[in-house]
């Protein structure tokens, strides 16, 4: 077996590191690799991150030490497969010194090169990364296109669940049930939209499920339950609730973003309500597995339309054959092969 490093981001609380590189671990290695995988930030980390306890600059220092001394021990001829970058916040002139002359295939499924193009010593960084590349692997359209710039090996892989493990279809919440997951790093995006979820509301009466953390503060004015993140309960809390929405503001580092949400709930077999912003365009089929929209009127007036029972049903039956497309047999040979060619 040929030898691969792989350096993500983070450790398996990361939902990137986990759905993009870790959960890929056995197609790797059936397509003949000898996969080491390599964590930036641990799980401790993102544990007090996500429970408000902020970005810890002593964690940061650790990560990087350990990092260091990880890629100093690497074998030059060992090809690395690299979530956005090997050493965050550091300069290209130091990351090239690791680097060396090995080969490499970057992976991103955000737009996380926007955060350093206000900052002199990093503004190249990003550029040069990709320019140097092996290979690049985007989770969306937009990415792809930015990149193509710098770049012409490049793969679209979409962000999707792991395969589940086959089973009855769990029932209905018996309230109606809106679903949002996401990180309480996330929230935020759910908090911007709070007056959609009134009008929402105004339609009928129905509990808004965070998938997250339980510590989340709720909205006021609007009925829901907040529960823990949890891989084995995720997909059947989804499954049980009757419809999924992703609202999102118009910016430029939200149309970087990958639409994770809306593939879950396809592959939860619910349709949604999400801002037209990036990839959620590309994703939902309007009027066919639910709606895009971008005023609290029209987030009220879909989510009328989905109570119905004739439209929900109509929806809900053209759901299956949209999800297949993002299978996770499928992403999984693309990128196995992908890699296979790109580092030759």
């Amino acid at each position: 077996m040929d030898k691969l490093a792989v350096f993500t981001r983070y450790d398996s609380l990361g939902a990137s590191s986990r759905l993009r590189f870790q959960i890929y671990r056995e197609a790797l290695v059936s397509a003949g690799f000898d996969v080491e995988y390599h964590h930036f930030f641990d799980n401790t980390y993102l544990k007090q991150l996500y429970s408000g306890g902020g970005k810890s600059r002593s964690a940061l220092l650790k990560a990087m030490y350990r990092r260091i001394r990880e890629l100093a021990a690497m074998p030059e001829e060992v090809p690395f497969f690299i979530e956005y970058e090997l050493l965050p916040f550091l300069p290209w002139c130091v990351e090239k010194r690791f680097l060396k002359s090995r080969r490499y295939v970057l992976g991103f499924d955000d737009a996380v090169h926007l955060r350093y193009e206000k900052i002199p010593f990093l503004r190249s960084k990003y550029p040069t990364l990709l320019s140097n590349a092996a290979g690049i692997i985007c989770a969306n359209d937009l990415l792809a296109s930015e990149f193509a710039r710098f770049n012409s090996n490049i793969i679209k892989v979409p962000t999707v669940p792991p395969p589940e493990v086959p089973g009855s279809t769990p029932e209905k919440f018996d309230r109606f049930t809106v679903a949002w997951i996401g990180t309480p790093v996330t929230y935020e995006y759910l908090l911007q939209h709070a007056e959609h979820l009134k009008e929402m509301q105004k339609v009928r009466d129905f509990e808004l499920l965070v998938i997250a953390s339980e510590q989340l503060t709720p909205i006021p004015g609007v009925n829901m339950r907040c529960v823990n993140w949890d891989a084995n309960s995720e997909m059947s809390l989804l499954r049980r609730s009757h419809i999924g929405i992703m609202p999102l503001p118009d910016t430029p580092f939200a149309k970087g973003k990958s639409a994770y949400k809306l593939i879950q709930y396809l592959r939860a077999g619910i349709p949604a309500i999400a801002s037209p912003v990036g990839e959620n365009t590309r994703v939902i089929c309007h009027g066919e597995t639910g709606f895009t929209a971008t005023t609290p009127e029209e987030y009220r007036e879909f989510f009328r339309l989905l109570c119905q029972k004739e439209i929900y049903c109509k929806m809900c039956d053209a759901i299956p054959e949209v999800a297949a497309r993002y299978s996770f047999e499928k992403c999984a040979g693309e990128l196995s092969t992908f890699l296979r060619r790109s580092f030759g």
